[in-house]
């Protein structure tokens, strides 16, 4: 006998208990008066006194897609309490700083933490070692927009690469007809799922990824924790046509503020 409709939405409830993680979703609106230490995507940037903005080996800027000011955040145990984190990828590049080989090199893209971001260059300064090429970018250069963060709960998305595994485990258990993937189950099926469990399609900090191709990343990866997600809106942000970005890191590394290896991809 085939499951009904109550009992298919009953095991999306169960999954999505099982999975659930925290997750601090991000709205972006024009930014006014963002100061040098604010939260955004895009804009300029923090630089420490005395510092530079990143370059690769032949002095090329990269470009800041992203900075995070702990202190904004809600409440959260995904993020460190204070300081600042930037998101860069290389200025000029058609891949936006992706390396296929090694998601993880750090030559096209930096994640930069500053644990007590004190006086810094002032905007002036900022703005004379950050002059960009203005191609190739996800973001118009130098535009930047103001986040707000809104923390919550949310289980497993289907584009997580532990997704189908676990589901037809839950399946399994729960019917009689067990299934290999949960491509075994008829359209109809499959599209009240996704309409039951979180797409994940929002910018967000934690919780689980969307993506437009699928998850990178193998069902042991190490790279278990979502660092930041950011999605194209057509309005300000475009990777790609219509993507969506993705750093993951360690859950050790993220624990003892090591951003040196992050897992970068984005599809479209």
């Amino acid at each position: 006998m085939e499951p009904t409709q109550e009992q298919i939405k009953t095991l999306a409830a169960k999954l999505n208990e099982a999975t659930k993680k925290e997750v601090i979703t991000i709205e972006t609106h024009e930014g006014e008066n963002l100061t040098l230490t604010d939260s955004k995507f895009g804009g300029y940037p923090y630089v420490p006194k005395n510092g530079h903005i990143p370059r690769d080996s032949e002095g090329n800027p990269f470009f800041m897609v992203a900075q995070i000011n702990c202190e904004q955040l809600p409440e959260n145990n995904i993020y460190p309490k204070e300081g600042l984190l930037q998101f860069w990828i290389i200025d000029g590049d058609d891949l936006y700083g992706l390396d296929l080989q090694d998601p993880c090199s750090n030559a096209g893209k930096r994640v930069l933490y500053f644990p007590e971001p004190t006086e810094g260059l002032s905007l002036d300064e900022v703005k004379l070692q950050y002059v960009l090429t203005e191609e190739y970018t996800p973001m118009t250069p130098y535009k930047e927009l103001a986040l707000t963060f809104i923390r919550r709960e949310e289980g497993i998305t289907p584009w997580d690469v532990n997704f189908d595994r676990l589901f037809t485990d839950l399946w399994n258990e729960a019917f009689s007809d067990d299934i290999e993937t949960i491509w075994d189950l008829p359209e109809e099926t499959r599209r009240l799922l996704w309409d039951i469990v979180p797409d994940g399609t929002e910018h967000r900090i934690g919780g689980y990824p969307y993506f437009t191709q699928q998850d990178p990343r193998e069902e042991d990866s190490p790279f278990t924790e979502l660092l930041l997600q950011m999605n194209s809106d057509a309005d300000h942000i475009m990777w790609g046509t219509m993507g969506v970005a993705n750093f993951f890191i360690r859950k050790e590394d993220l624990k003892e503020k090591n951003f040196e290896e992050v897992l970068y991809n984005w599809d479209c």
